[in-house]
């Protein structure tokens, strides 16, 4: 029988970018003893990585306001109120029977009523907010909350409880040498390699404009290691064909690609903003631009300020500026290492640790 004294709820899903620093954080509080329990959402992806991790954890009936008005999503955001209610009841039984000593919210929907609750029965509450922009349970309860860790150092301004942490990776991420990891990958180590990833589910117009360029990258003999996300996959793989160019619809050893990419394109998500600097990559962002509060291009911007990015807009690759950046790039070794070291230089790998122990600390 678990000490209900050592419990810590941690509440964060929808996406990969709000559950992986959840599972990050909870696995370095369950070193010191905590026994932690996982809070998400049916809707979101957490069901299948909690199990595959076998983690202990329980799922919310609530999803996100739909913002578009189609009348499914209409219907949806009608039952809201009704979703809110019996997810309130859910996480009032859960509190009541475990009396956790702390609740952690990752962000996403499902954060929002564990946190609440926690303020309501005087629990030590935390948020971990990832984006350079504050998210909206954030600006909620920012003045209620016990202690606030940011993913990025401009958001320390918002009031004295924040703490800039940095972002939580996945304890998976592994520097390999990049020579081995592109002869793992059956890549050519004396070739170019690009990492191409939007995020698990893939950035369509990224995919597409790839696919009506690919004779630039096969022309100039670059490799392409590919994420395309579930919904691209089939159109990509049918139509191209080339021994330099391998295509995958999601990466599960992410490490790999990584470490063997000479540079990377990729949205510009905190999680992979994160991810990248800890890899010490050269990285090519390209913010996607319906992003709550533009916040994908703001957290591009801060890392553009430390020299370790390139940022594209979206709007404007047709005018092919992502491959005279990309050329440019890999024809002049001095600036790609300057990409890499700056990248490094601001990553934050012990985000997790830290915020465990300041969690620890609070609640002692």
């Amino acid at each position: 029988m678990v000490n209900k004294n050592q419990i810590i709820l941690i509440a964060g899903g929808g996406t990969g970018g709000h559950l992986f620093p959840a599972i990050s954080i909870g696995e370095e509080l369950e070193k010191s003893g905590m026994k932690v329990y996982y809070i998400g959402s049916k809707y979101g992806i957490e069901k299948k990585i909690y199990e595959e991790n076998n983690l202990k954890y329980f799922l919310l009936n609530i999803t996100g306001i739909k913002r578009d008005y189609s009348l499914i999503s209409i219907l949806k955001n009608l039952l809201l109120p009704i979703n809110f209610i019996i997810s309130y009841l859910q996480t009032l039984k859960l509190i009541l029977r475990y009396k956790p000593k702390a609740i952690i919210g990752t962000g996403g929907y499902c954060s929002g009523v564990p946190l609440i609750l926690g303020i309501n029965f005087k629990i030590p509450t935390f948020i971990q907010d990832q984006n350079s922009v504050p998210g909206l349970i954030t600006k909620i309860l920012v003045n209620k909350i016990s202690k606030i860790f940011v993913g990025f150092e401009k958001l320390q301004s918002l009031n004295d409880r924040c703490i800039y942490t940095g972002n939580p990776i996945r304890k998976e991420l592994i520097i390999k040498s990049k020579n081995d990891a592109k002869e793992e990958m059956n890549f050519d180590k004396n070739k170019k390699l690009i990492f191409i990833v939007g995020g698990s589910q893939g950035a369509k117009p990224i995919n597409v404009h790839i696919l009506n360029n690919i004779n630039f990258y096969i022309e100039n003999d670059y490799q392409i290691i590919w994420q395309s996300g579930s919904y691209d996959y089939e159109l990509l793989n049918s139509n191209i064909h080339h021994k330099n160019i391998k295509i995958k619809s999601f990466i599960n050893n992410i490490s790999v690609p990584y470490s063997a990419a000479d540079i990377v394109v990729s949205r510009a998500g905190a999680l992979a903003i994160s991810e990248l600097t800890f890899m010490g990559k050269a990285m090519i962002l390209i913010p996607f631009p319906q992003a709550a509060e533009n916040h994908q291009f703001i957290n591009a911007k801060n890392i553009e300020l430390h020299g370790a990015c390139r940022i594209i807009k979206q709007h404007n690759l047709p005018s092919g500026e992502l491959e005279s950046c990309i050329k440019k790039l890999l024809n002049n070794k001095k600036a790609l290492q300057s990409l890499e070291n700056k990248s490094k230089f601001i990553s934050k790998p012990n985000a997790s640790k830290t915020i465990s122990n300041e969690v620890l600390r609070y609640i002692s």
